[in-house]
């Protein structure tokens, strides 16, 4: 609830920051200039891609699990995987983000005898930084600190089966009762 809560408030401050260029002159179709769909699948790509490479699919699937349920339980060795995982997400987003800004550049530099051009391949180029940044405030950087910060219902009571016959059998042997009769009798009364 928490994140969608930050996610309406990011995207209400993104809607407010455009209206204002909007209402300065600038028209409500500069929306347009923040809409590259090319830049913004090669960026989602590189990401998908490093998932499949890495063979984390499963481990991405539980992180979001325990991320939008408090219910779920997840493992801590599963959490742990799950927030180097994302960790790995942020990293790779903002070194794509940087790649698909330098190929702009560069594109926009073999262009430059049409100097009407440049103005447009520059904010194209910036567009990739913007999503890398979106895409690391609105999902990533939110997912660990909320894997961080989760506990799991159950994770304070730990105990196995044998850990508790064990500790059972112990008590029994040091009151010298025998394991048998715990089983026959309906109370037992154990000594201070």
């Amino acid at each position: 609830m928490r994140l969608a809560i930050g996610i309406a408030v990011f995207f209400t401050g993104l809607v407010l920051l455009i209206s204002a260029f909007a209402w300065g002159g600038w028209g409500f179709w500069v929306i347009a200039f923040f809409l590259d769909m090319p830049t913004l699948i090669s960026i989602l790509f590189v990401n998908f891609a490093v998932i499949l490479v890495t063979g984390q699919f499963k481990i991405l699937i539980r992180g979001k699990n325990a991320i939008l349920s408090k219910k779920y339980v997840i493992s801590h060795e599963d959490k742990e995987k799950a927030i180097g995982l994302f960790r790995l997400l942020s990293k790779v987003t903002t070194g794509a983000a940087i790649m698909f800004t330098l190929i702009s550049l560069n594109l926009m530099l073999g262009q430059l005898d049409d100097i009407s051009t440049i103005g447009p391949m520059i904010s194209i180029a910036m567009l990739s930084i913007i999503y890398g940044v979106v895409l690391n405030v609105i999902f990533f950087l939110p997912a660990i600190y909320i894997l961080e910060h989760r506990q799991n219902p159950d994770e304070k009571i730990v105990i196995s089966e044998k850990l508790v016959v064990n500790k059972l059998l112990e008590l029994c042997y040091k009151q010298g009762i025998s394991p048998e009769e715990i089983l026959e009798a309906d109370e037992i009364h154990f000594r201070k």
